[in-house]
């Protein structure tokens, strides 16, 4: 068979594995600082792609201009929803707070689904934005994916040296380290925990802009995008930003190689044979749980 094919897929998949990374970073962040795992991630990346879509055809918002809106617009979200819904469980048992932060983060999801559903139609959206594509000999590449993926490898360098370097990064690393050693050394707790969930959100509003120039978005596909997510923070370790995204890619493209090879019926399967295995062979992960 045409080796271009496979060149192909192994680009379409790195790019869906930068993605993929994107939606963890978020989650690895808020996992790692407030130890809350927020089951409706991935939905927000699904609500972002569609608000950009719809900002894109009705209102002609290029994509960058809706990506800073709904960073902040989901910053909002996300410091209110820990403050009002997630925050008050912290006055529970350790148990009760578990269950109860899985209620929420779960009714959340299934809650924002059908909003959307309703407001903006079940039917999936994109960014019809296209650029020409890129000629290598026999091998044709997206213009879009290009620039996405490389929009990915540099807002990851970025959150390297932000997270590394800022006062904010360095207290989230120092909470996430030795959460007791940061309260003495006057650092917020509470204050950080709301900021850091804002963060995380605010960031997967950037992924589920990418996601939708790239692949049609629906309301409903938000928790296998949250499944992914778990398993790439497995596979590269919490909090370790460049073991999330070769973890990310390498789920982007073994999806993409499965789809072609066995069919896409068998590709979302994929993720959830992978966090099985690791957990059961390595449950620290392939790349460990060193923070970037």
């Amino acid at each position: 068979m045409d080796i271009t094919i496979y060149l192909q897929l192994m680009i379409g998949g790195i790019l869906l594995g930068g993605i993929y990374a994107l939606v963890a970073f978020g989650l690895s962040l808020i996992y790692g600082v407030v130890r809350i795992l927020n089951f409706s991630h991935g939905t927000l990346v699904a609500i972002g792609g569609i608000l950009a879509s719809l900002a894109y055809t009705d209102l002609g918002l290029p994509p960058y201009v809706s990506g800073i809106a709904l960073v902040l617009a989901f910053g909002l979200f996300g410091r209110l929803f820990f403050q009002f819904l997630l925050e008050p469980l912290s006055a529970r048992t350790p148990k009760e707070a578990e269950i109860g932060v899985v209620l929420v983060t779960v009714g959340a999801l299934l809650m924002m689904s059908d909003i959307a559903a309703f407001l903006a139609g079940p039917t999936p959206k994109n960014i019809p934005v296209r650029f020409d594509p890129i000629e290598l000999g026999d091998l044709i590449l997206s213009s879009t994916q290009v620039y996405a993926l490389a929009g990915i490898i540099l807002l990851t360098v970025a959150l390297h040296f932000f997270l590394r370097y800022s006062w904010f990064g360095r207290a989230i690393r120092a909470v996430s380290q030795d959460a007791f050693g940061a309260t003495i050394s006057a650092i917020p707790g509470k204050t950080l925990h709301g900021n850091t969930f804002a963060f995380g959100c605010g960031l997967v509003a950037i992924a589920g802009v990418l996601y939708a120039t790239m692949f049609p978005v629906d309301p409903y596909m938000g928790f296998s995008l949250t499944v992914k997510a778990f398993t790439i923070i497995i596979l590269g370790g919490i909090g370790n930003l460049t073991g999330s995204l070769l973890a990310g890619i390498l789920l982007g493209v073994v999806e993409s190689l499965a789809a072609f090879l066995i069919g896409s019926e068998w590709a979302p399967g994929i993720s959830i044979m992978l966090l099985l295995i690791i957990l059961v062979v390595r449950p620290q992960g392939i790349f460990g749980g060193k923070p970037a």
